[in-house]
């Protein structure tokens, strides 16, 4: 028999195969009780009931073992869950932790960038106020020999370039001298008849003025009584009284009108006809 159970023992897990071996156990010793004990014997419990809570015990002892491996089992199925849940939560950590360091990175560089840019500014701003105020200065010294013409078109620009204290930005400095020297290139550039007041023996007379750009100019009267001409000096237009003037000046305005057949006209120029 015991050679029949050792053959199926493979068949059979190791708790089965413990168990049959109690069994076999259990009837021996059941058999042997039975031989040694007699009919009037006294003894209240016998072996094979001892042999069978042993069992019993040793039953419960490997459910208990069971479900607590199961038990184990299922806690480190759980543990290795949690255990992937945390890794994939760090690696997020990580891959977050790692672009906020890139980024913080990124925002030094630009911040260090910006600082540059803005001291490279900071100079050129310098250099370019510099120049404004060196141009503000020159402007002062030549809006003397500004028409009345050539000012009503740049009077805002004036005053303020006039005033040596600024206050305005250097952008809208730099906007009033463009201004201005616009202006006095095109006046600079171009032959413009206009009229203004003279005084002549404590009298305001009425005269046109035709301006040669700055290089020269010549007056007369609508009566004719009244001419010179006038050129740049000293930062302003300083002014010669010449009756000579008057008629072919008087014909060169009537030609400038087309009221007159075009034709050379001898004409003073800083004391010299030209």
């Amino acid at each position: 028999m015991v050679k029949h159970i050792l053959s199926i023992s493979n068949k059979l897990n190791t708790y089965d195969l413990i168990l049959i071996v109690f069994l076999l156990l259990f009837y021996a010793t059941a058999a042997q009780t039975q031989e040694k004990i007699a009919d009037g014997d006294t003894q209240k419990v016998s072996p094979s009931f001892i042999l069978q809570e042993k069992i019993r015990q040793w039953v419960e002892t490997q459910k208990l073992q069971g479900k607590e491996r199961a038990d184990w089992a299922e806690q480190k199925r759980s543990m290795a869950s949690l255990n992937g849940i945390r890794q994939k939560e760090i690696g997020q950590i990580d891959a977050l932790m790692e672009s906020a360091g890139k980024r913080l990175s990124d925002a030094t560089a630009k911040k260090d960038q910006l600082l540059l840019d803005k001291e490279a500014l900071k100079s050129q701003r310098d250099v370019i106020q510099g120049r404004v105020e060196k141009f503000e200065v020159s402007l002062r010294q030549k809006v003397g020999m500004f028409p009345d013409s050539l000012l009503s078109k740049i009077s805002d620009e004036v005053e303020r370039i006039k005033n040596e204290e600024i206050e305005g930005s250097v952008q809208d400095r730099l906007r009033d001298i463009v201004a201005i020297l616009s202006a006095a290139s095109d006046f600079g550039h171009a032959m413009t008849i206009t009229s203004e007041l003279r005084s002549v023996n404590d009298e305001s007379i009425e005269v046109e003025v035709l301006y040669l750009g700055f290089s020269g100019a010549w007056y007369v009267s609508k009566n004719g009584k009244t001419s010179g001409w006038g050129k740049v000096q000293d930062g302003g237009w300083n002014w010669t009284e010449d009756p000579s003037v008057a008629r072919p000046l008087t014909e060169a305005m009537e030609m400038y009108r087309k009221e007159r057949t075009p034709d050379y006209i001898p004409l003073k120029f800083n004391n010299t006809e030209d």
